[in-house]
């Protein structure tokens, strides 16, 4: 009897530890979504597009892009803290995420406590931006056109994390109490009311106004990045234009799951992400835009996503008072 238990012993353990394979997670065995916070055409839809039509051929199953715009990325964010954590279910966000606790009080728990950072996908630099005839051509020219309050100027913000950005920078120009701010639920309606002289100014991501710019139809004043910008060479940086002062100025584009997600499977969400960040075809659509693609692992955005939570908390208090 002791050598027929023996055997079995021997046998279950050549089943459970010869075969190194046999417990690996396979993912995706079917459709990814991909729910973006924001309004289709800003630069958080273009990301995840662009990474979505290379994943969905790298992986053999559709990686479904689906918008899902209001409360400032808060009905999005809802919507993937209640989905199962398998991987199925993906939210990309920008700094905003940070600041929910912030902006939204009703909130009982911070939403980042229920998810999970998964991978960075792309950063790029932020803009101020006025309507391209409306005569302003330099942050000294906005800066006396809006002091005059008769003009009743106005600067439009799409989330949370550019109403950060401008604020600082209106505060930075002494224009905080003379600029009203008008905020969206998202890029694009924010850009058409510039375009269409409704709002006077805006501050974005560059990705959201590049193309208006080029063609004349929107100006950019200055740009975020610590250099000028191949691109856009006759755009000074923040810096250049007097704006120095202004805090947290780049954005990111992250990829984050449902707590809970297993590890196994987040690793593989961000090799494929990885590979995307990588791809010609991924570099194509977002280059032109001035987003750089980022492929990381977990830790690292998680790392990073600590690092700026605590200069969010730092500005909060002062930008989010209502």
């Amino acid at each position: 009897m002791k050598s027929v238990k023996l055997a079995v012993g021997i046998c279950m353990s050549f089943m459970l530890g010869s075969s190194p394979h046999a417990a690996e997670v396979k993912y995706p065995e079917r459709a990814v979504t991909i729910i973006v916070p924001y309004s289709p055409g800003g630069g958080s839809d273009n990301v995840s597009r662009a990474m979505a039509r290379y994943l969905s051929e790298l992986w053999g199953k559709s990686v479904i892009v689906e918008n899902k715009p209001g409360a400032d990325g808060l009905i999005a964010t809802n919507d993937t803290i209640r989905a199962k954590p398998d991987g199925y279910t993906l939210l990309v966000s920008i700094p905003a995420i940070a600041m929910l606790k912030y902006t939204n009080k009703t909130l009982k728990s911070d939403p980042l406590t229920h998810l999970t950072p998964v991978s960075m996908m792309a950063v790029g630099p932020t803009a101020i931006v006025v309507k391209g005839n409306s005569g302003i051509k330099t942050v000294n020219d906005y800066k006396k056109y809006c002091a005059d309050e008769s003009r009743n100027c106005s600067w439009a913000s799409g989330e949370p994390f550019t109403l950060m950005v401008g604020t600082a920078m209106m505060s930075s120009m002494g224009l905080l109490d003379k600029v009203t701010n008008v905020r969206y639920a998202g890029t694009s309606a924010a850009v058409n009311d510039v375009l269409g002289g409704h709002v006077t100014s805006l501050v974005t991501g560059t990705s959201s106004v590049l193309s208006h710019h080029k063609s004349g139809d929107l100006r950019i004043l200055a740009v975020s990045s610590k250099e000028r910008l191949p691109e856009l060479p006759d755009v000074p940086t923040y810096a250049e234009a007097g704006l120095g002062d202004v805090a947290f100025s780049n954005n990111w584009y992250g990829l984050f799951a449902p707590a809970g997600t297993p590890n196994e499977i987040k690793a593989k969400i961000a090799d494929g992400f990885n590979k995307a960040a990588n791809a010609p075809e991924v570099l194509k659509v977002l280059k032109p835009l001035l987003l750089t693609p980022v492929g990381s692992t977990p830790d690292a955005f998680a790392q990073r996503l600590a690092e700026d939570q605590k200069t969010i908390d730092s500005l909060a208090p002062t930008v989010f008072k209502e």
